[in-house]
This record gives C-alpha cells, structure tokens and sequence, in this order.
C-alpha cells in the first residue's frame, strides 16, 4: 500500500531555525556563520558564545553543540546592534 505521509510545517509559514548545530569538522567551516572550529572553541573559552558538551554518562567522548543565538547575539555585539528579543 503506498501512502504519502504529510511533512509537517510551521502554521506561520516562519522558516525554521536550529537551536543548537554541532561544531564543523577540523579544517571546514560551518554551514551557518562560516566560522572554523577553533574560532568556536576560543569564543567559548572568552565567554562570548555558549557550547553545550552532550556525553554518555561513563563516556570520554561526546557531541559538542553551538547555542545558536549566542553566535548570533555575538554577531549583532560586534555590529552594534541591540540584540532582537
């Protein structure tokens, strides 16, 4: 029996937004800003944006996000524009 399921949108018609995208691999640059890994980990490092490190318990390893409104709230600081609520 072939039977289409509907993809699900938004009801506003709003495109949709990450929360969270995980860090580019080592010499790539992310989809999103364009920004390389270390740029990520050294704007963490100073407090500028915010990284979430997701894990196993027992785990050594794990996935790193990037709260994506902190990029960009950083972004709009470095421009001079008030963040957008």
């Amino acid at each position: 029996m072939n039977t289409e399921l509907p993809i699900s949108t938004p009801r506003d018609g709003a495109p949709h937004r990450v929360e969270f995208f995980r860090l580019p691999s080592p010499g790539q640059r992310d989809p999103f800003f364009g920004l390389s890994r270390g740029w990520y980990y050294k704007a963490a490092a100073a407090g500028e944006i915010r990284m979430v490190a997701i894990r196993s318990r027992g785990a050594v390893r794990g996935v790193r996000l990037v709260v994506y409104d902190s990029v960009l709230s950083y972004i709009r600081r470095s421009m001079g524009e008030s963040p957008v609520a």
